[in-house]
């Protein structure tokens, strides 16, 4: 009951502190109270209404003369505000209600949302002290809060039961940094604008002017090795497109320095002819289309010239027409077969030259070594074949019939040959190690550097291969 009655009194409080002093209230609505009619005798009843009876004709009222001006009648509006009416307002602001107290000031209640509440006043508090200065009435009070200015913290001082405490609002957000948009250019900075971006324009176009064409050109006659991954099921026939995947790539030139052609990139063919006579098979291929490994695709022509392998009865014919035998005839077999088997390797020769465009970073580099797959009593193992000059594998030592038992960290019995030559190639300047078996001597392990060149004994970058550099 305590807590109702301090409620509604904060309430009338608040709003006592909003209406304007000596002005009269209005009570609107359905709960508005009715004055009492006055108490009538019958004959007053039966009298007509004061606004039906005619009105008597009064005399003109003279014109003001000139002497004498008519002063209007002065408007309650226009005149100052008391001083309780501005107290009462500056209350109203801070959002608590307060009730005089002997030497001090006793809060009420406190509005949610309200700087008050912000501050840390509840109800029942005495202020003592509103930012620095002394609070004995609520005059006090609202001077202090009409000298506080939004931005610093709130600080008061209150007594909340035998504790005296010290409170603080919590600090106001910074107001964020001015920042000009488009609107805020000036004329001037508009036709700097329009200027400095004429002159980037022009730039740009002298750039791409001077850069280097990014043609790489493959030569007609150049050879490259395939396989198909499944085989080549004997069921082809003329008119079917067959797709090899590429195990031993090109290099754009021969000094072997960057791949065109890597590893594991696709080539699609078309079954020209297809023949089937006294147990022997034949096919005419051409090579029309090519996926470069982390590239684009690109039109080819190219044709068959070889195939290696373990499998028997397989050849290729001085055109260019790949010759298989059939141990059984195809109408006695139960079911298709494979008539070239998946680790058989066929070679195929560009006809006519292709040229590639791709970025530099398609461009992998090696160490300056080329190998070739041998078998031996301990497995497989890759022999260097070729060793350029003034190249990192030079520079570390490795020679022709060396052996690598191992490439970066993999045991060369594990690595088919693109495997191999996928992980001796890699991005310029960068490091790949192998372990290296000389004749003699125990297997070491070197680290060499991909796409560099060593001149007065210092690694240089190589040029990439379509710009036309000789390092």
């Amino acid at each position: 009951m305590k807590t109702l009655t301090r409620r509604l009194l904060a309430a009338l409080l608040l709003l006592t502190a909003n209406s304007a002093p000596g002005s009269a209230s209005v009570k609107v609505g359905a709960n508005a109270k009715k004055s009492p009619r006055a108490v009538q005798s019958p004959r007053q009843r039966r009298a007509p209404p004061a606004r039906s009876r005619p009105l008597r004709t009064l005399p003109k009222a003279p014109a003001p003369s000139a002497a004498a001006p008519v002063s209007a009648a002065p408007d309650a509006s226009a005149q100052p505000p008391s001083p309780a009416s501005a107290r009462a307002a500056d209350l109203a602001a801070l959002g608590a209600a307060l009730q005089p107290a002997p030497e001090s000031v006793v809060v009420l209640d406190v509005l949610p949302g309200s700087y008050g509440r912000a501050l840390g006043l509840v109800a029942d508090d005495h202020l003592a002290f509103l930012n620095g200065s002394p609070v004995r009435c609520e005059a006090d009070v609202a001077a202090a809060w009409r000298a506080w200015k939004p931005g610093p913290r709130l600080h008061a001082v209150v007594r909340r039961g035998l504790e005296v405490m010290s409170l603080q609002s919590p600090l106001a957000a910074a107001e964020p940094a001015f920042q000009r948009g488009p609107k805020d250019i000036s004329t001037q900075e508009d036709g700097f604008l329009a200027l400095r971006l004429k002159e980037a324009a022009q730039a740009a176009k002298d750039i791409v002017k001077s850069a280097p064409a990014l043609h790489v050109s493959i030569p007609a006659r150049q050879a490259f090795w395939i396989k198909f991954p499944d085989g080549l099921d004997e069921t082809v026939g003329r008119g079917d497109i067959v797709s090899g995947m590429v195990t031993m790539a090109v290099a754009s030139d021969a000094s072997l320095d960057f791949l065109c052609l890597p590893p594991r990139s696709l080539v699609w063919g078309k079954v020209l002819e297809a023949r089937s006579a006294n147990g022997v098979r034949s096919l005419r291929l051409h090579f029309f289309k090519a996926r470069l490994k982390g590239g684009h695709l690109y039109p080819i022509s190219a044709r068959l010239v070889d195939v290696a392998g373990e499998q028997n009865l397989v050849k290729v014919s001085a055109g260019g027409t790949l010759v298989l035998g059939e141990p059984v005839a195809m109408e006695k077999r139960r079911r298709p077969a494979v008539i070239l088997n998946a680790d058989m390797r066929l070679r195929l020769e560009f006809a006519e030259a292709s040229v590639i465009t791709e970025p530099p970073q398609f461009y992998q580099a090696g160490p300056g070594i080329w190998i070739r797959s041998k078998e031996t009593e301990a497995g497989r193992r890759f022999e260097i074949s070729h060793v350029i000059t003034n190249r990192s594998a030079e520079h570390a030592g490795l020679h022709v019939g060396d052996v690598l038992t191992a490439i970066a960290g993999r045991s060369s019995e594990k690595l088919e040959f693109e495997d191999a030559l996928a992980a001796l190639y890699g991005v310029p300047g960068s490091r790949v190690k192998v372990t290296v078996q000389k004749p003699g001597a125990k297997p070491a392990t070197l680290e060499l550097t991909r796409g560099v060149f060593f001149k007065d004994g210092f690694e240089t970058p190589l040029p990439l291969p379509f710009v036309k550099e000789t390092p």
